[in-house]
């Protein structure tokens, strides 16, 4: 199947900024945000987005990542580390793509189980076919595609992309 590149490193490098923008606005006042990654891309998504807050704003910036079966997300065990750092916090959950909304739903759920004070979600790919009520509040771009296609994210020697197959 034929690759397209939908956005290059500089791109994505925007939009990292922009996102990282947007979470200090709608967090003024707020002291500590955790950010909760989706293992494996998600979790690094979410330390690209860390650095640029620690760079752009004074919020305590925490992060951890959490690891499920995206494949049987709903079905896995789920496993959060810091789990402590939860509770009454501000939490973001990051992932890569938000494809149908399970591996999120799945992570909000583990989330949920130890009471943050607020979740929003974060994206750097959000697709419009979700089959589970999770939206990002938080987006890199939107995409209109085909059931059949898929959108990824990749990182080599230092160059992120997102591609369209």
């Amino acid at each position: 199947m034929e690759k397209s590149l939908i956005l290059n490193h500089e791109e994505i490098s925007l939009k990292l900024d922009r996102i990282a923008w947007q979470i200090l606005e709608q967090h003024y006042g707020v002291k500590t945000i955790l950010l909760v990654g989706l293992a494996d891309r998600g979790f690094d998504v979410a330390g690209k987005i860390k650095n640029r807050l620690d760079k752009y704003g004074e919020i305590h910036i925490e992060l951890t990542p959490i690891y499920l079966d995206k494949t049987k997300a709903l079905a896995s065990e789920i496993t959060l580390e810091k789990s402590e750092l939860v509770t009454n916090k501000a939490v973001i959950l990051v992932d890569d793509v938000l494809n149908s909304g399970r591996t999120m739903a799945a992570a909000l759920k583990e989330i949920l189980n130890h009471n943050p004070k607020t979740v929003k979600t974060a994206v750097l790919a959000n697709r419009d076919h979700h089959t589970f009520p999770i939206q990002a509040d938080f987006v890199g771009i939107s995409l209109a595609t085909t059931v059949k296609e898929h959108i990824s994210y990749e990182e080599v020697d230092g160059k992120m992309s997102i591609i369209l197959s």
